[in-house]
This record gives C-alpha cells, sequence and structure tokens, in this order.
C-alpha cells in the first residue's frame, strides 16, 4: 500500500472547490496586441508597435461635436433655400384667363410696357384657346413696338396676320409690322437691308387697304422709307464725286433717277450731273439735266439756285468731250455702313 505525501498545512477544500470569475471575451484582440506590444524589445518605436495592433482592434475616435454656430448657419442656409424654391414660382399662377386680361390692358393703358408684356405673355401661353387670344396677341406685340423691341414685335405681328389673316385685328397688325419693319431702319449711311424690307411691306400695306387710315399712314412711311433709300445712293455718288471719279458717280446717279425719283435726293443728283456734263463737255447731257432738273422739281432749293445762275449763265469750255481717264477707286471711309 503506497503511503501519499501528507502536505502540511494544507487547506481543507475538499466538497467546496473554489471558483474563479468567467473568462472576460476580447474578440477584436485588444489585450494580446497590447500584450505582444508590452512584451516588445526595447529600442522598438512606438509607430511600429502602434502598427503591430490590428485596425479593427484600434479605438475609434469620438465623432466631432457640431458647434451652435455650424447648426444655425445649416438652418439659414435650408431656409434661404425654401425660399428661393417658393419664389420661382411662376408669375400669375392661379390666375384665370378674365383676369390676365383685364391685369394687362390696366397696365397697357397706363404704359407699363414691361407688366402688360408679362401679363399678355402669360394669358396667350397657358390659355391659347381663349375666345381673345388674338386680340391679347396684338396688345403683347404692342407692348414689344412701344417698349422699342422691334424685333419680338415683328415676330408677333407676323404670327397674327399669317394665323388669323381674317381676323379684325390683322389690318392693324400689317400696319404694326410696317412700322415696327421701318423702326429697325438704320442711318442711311448703314446697311440698308431693314430700309427695303419697311419699304416693301409697306408699300404693300398702302396697296391693299388703299383709301382707308391705314393705307394712307402706309403709304407716308413708305415715302420716308423711299428717302432713305434715296439719301444712300445718292451718299454712294456724292463719294464718287467729290474723288473725281466721274464716271461712277453718273452712273450712281443715273440709277437713283430710275429707282427713286420721287426721294429729295433726286435734284440733289441731277444738280451735280450737271456738274460732271459740263466737265467733260457734254451740252446735250447737261442741258437735258438742266430741263429735267428746272421742270420736275421747281420748287426744291437745287431748281432755284440753277435758275439764279442761269441770268449769267457762263459755259465752261473744255478742250475733250471725252470723259477723264478713271482712277482706282479709294477705299471706302470706315464706318460708313
Amino acid at each position: 500500500m503506497l503511503n501519499r505525501p501528507v502536505v502540511a498545512n494544507a487547506p481543507a477544500t475538499r466538497g467546496r472547490e473554489k471558483r474563479r470569475p468567467p473568462r472576460e471575451q476580447d474578440p477584436r484582440g485588444i489585450r494580446a496586441a497590447n500584450a505582444s506590444a508590452l512584451d516588445a524589445p526595447l529600442g522598438v518605436s512606438p509607430r511600429a508597435i502602434s502598427a503591430a495592433i490590428p485596425p479593427s482592434s484600434r479605438l475609434a475616435s469620438p465623432a466631432p461635436r457640431h458647434s451652435r454656430c455650424a447648426r444655425g448657419l445649416v438652418h439659414g442656409l435650408l431656409v434661404s433655400l425654401l425660399g428661393a424654391a417658393c419664389s420661382s414660382a411662376p408669375p400669375y399662377s392661379g390666375w384665370t384667363e378674365a383676369q390676365l386680361y383685364e391685369h394687362g390692358q390696366r397696365a397697357f393703358d397706363a404704359g407699363d410696357w414691361g407688366e402688360a408684356r408679362r401679363a399678355f405673355e402669360r394669358l396667350v401661353l397657358a390659355f391659347p384657346l381663349f375666345d381673345q387670344a388674338v386680340e391679347a396677341r396684338y396688345y403683347l406685340a404692342r407692348a414689344f413696338y412701344e417698349d422699342e423691341q422691334y424685333v419680338s414685335a415683328v415676330s408677333e405681328f407676323t404670327r397674327i396676320v399669317q394665323v388669323y389673316p381674317d381676323h379684325q385685328r390683322a389690318r392693324d397688325a400689317w400696319m404694326g409690322l410696317c412700322r415696327s419693319h421701318a423702326a429697325l431702319s438704320p442711318h442711311p449711311q448703314r446697311d440698308q437691308q431693314s430700309t427695303i424690307s419697311a419699304h416693301n411691306t409697306c408699300r404693300n400695306v398702302a396697296s391693299d387697304f388703299q383709301g382707308t387710315p391705314v393705307g394712307d399712314s402706309a403709304l407716308m412711311v413708305t415715302r420716308e422709307m423711299r428717302n432713305k433709300l434715296g439719301q444712300k445712293a445718292f451718299g454712294i455718288g456724292q463719294y464718287y464725286f467729290r474723288n473725281d471719279l466721274y464716271e461712277s458717280a453718273d452712273i450712281v446717279f443715273n440709277q437713283l433717277l430710275d429707282e427713286y425719283p420721287d426721294t429729295d435726293a433726286a435734284p440733289r443728283a441731277l444738280a451735280l450731273l450737271i456738274e460732271i456734263y459740263e466737265e467733260w463737255g457734254w451740252d446735250d447731257q447737261r442741258d437735258d439735266a438742266r430741263t429735267r432738273l428746272l421742270e420736275g422739281y421747281p420748287d426744291s432749293p437745287e431748281a432755284r439756285v440753277l435758275g439764279q445762275a442761269a441770268r449769267g449763265d457762263t459755259v465752261s469750255v473744255v478742250m475733250s468731250r471725252a470723259p477723264p481717264r478713271q482712277r482706282s477707286p479709294p477705299p471706302w471711309p470706315a464706318g460708313s455702313g
């Protein structure tokens, strides 16, 4: 029989074994990583120790706390965005066609062309089948014209005469189209394409509505445009004349007399033609030009001056009856169109 060693002073623990506290779980391995870092040899840098710790084991930094000032700034930004969204609502939202038409007429009568234009634009876009849509478009075109937006006025008047040719406002729209083209006519020294468009449009209106107030008004505008075209042609001929380019001046002045004989530029062109023919010694052409000026334009300043000079007429003698040799024309003056 084996004898067991007797341990002195051994506590009697039989029957009641001491319990140990449960082992804490370390899912991220923080303790192991820290233990490995503590057991690292001396001379290892803290950065290397930190790198040894897994990223998942590092404690997350606390989220920054938003200051009261930042929260107020965000709140103010949201309020301003909400206000901008509300202000972007279309004007006259919820208005009926009758309200828009009445409001536009009041603005038009008061001379508030911008407000009238906005009201009628909203009306024709939102209610195209409104029973007074043509009237609204006419007032819209008139508002553009009165506000000196002549290109837009031409567009609106053209829409009326093309889409509603039998409407009672079509005649007034034709007159508005004539006046809008005329308003786009530039200075005589510039390009006269707009003047030509105005002349042709107003001439057609005067012919279609002859004997009516609209026809008479269109005829007056037609004469104004013809005078401007005559001034343009005379300016070109006068340029040649002043630079002694008599052949070119002769061509331009005679073309002016063929196309615009009823303009104020016609007697002026005849007066310069007389000087050219005297310079050339062309007595027959000179006498014909004199007769045409005195008989065709007796009330013109040029005819009166010629009549006074005829009392003491002196004809210059030119040795050569042929036109002088023409030089190359100098460049056209800058800014003359």
